[in-house]
């Protein structure tokens, strides 16, 4: 079997098994690019499912799309402000969430109707991760 693309990851780690969306996002990530990243860095990111588990909150995939963006563009000792490619590409990734979905509000996602789809989340936990796969693309990843 040839390599997986992002959301082909994405949708094996979250469709028809027990993790989050935010679970999904980063496993599928984290193999994906070969990050590495530890088992103290998915239990960091583990709580962002579910809205943060308030339902109330940001999608968490969303959340750890944005983490993942920040850990592939900042620069050592680089403060946020000097991130001008990680805060284009997170302000790219939320015009497409919200021109696409009208909302990042976990709840508000839940309660969409998408064609095709039985559960919403695995639609939009997809496409963010398609959109993800785009972005990094372009700075060589």
């Amino acid at each position: 079997m040839g390599k997986m693309k992002l959301h082909e990851l994405v949708n094996y780690y979250h469709i028809g098994t027990d993790l989050s969306c935010a679970e999904a996002m980063f496993m599928a990530c984290n193999e994906y690019y070969h990050l590495n990243l530890s088992e103290e860095t998915r239990k960091m990111f583990s709580v962002m499912g579910l809205g943060m588990q308030t339902e109330q909150s940001c999608c968490g995939a969303f959340t750890v799309a944005v983490g993942i963006i920040g850990l592939m563009t900042a620069k050592e000792g680089q403060t946020d402000v000097d991130n001008m490619e990680g805060c284009q590409m997170i302000t790219e990734l939320t015009e497409f969430v919200l021109g696409f979905y009208g909302t990042l509000h976990c709840v508000e996602l839940q309660d969409l109707e998408i064609v095709g789809y039985e559960n919403p989340c695995h639609a939009i936990v997809e496409a963010l991760a398609r959109k993800l796969e785009e972005l990094l693309s372009r700075m060589g990843r």
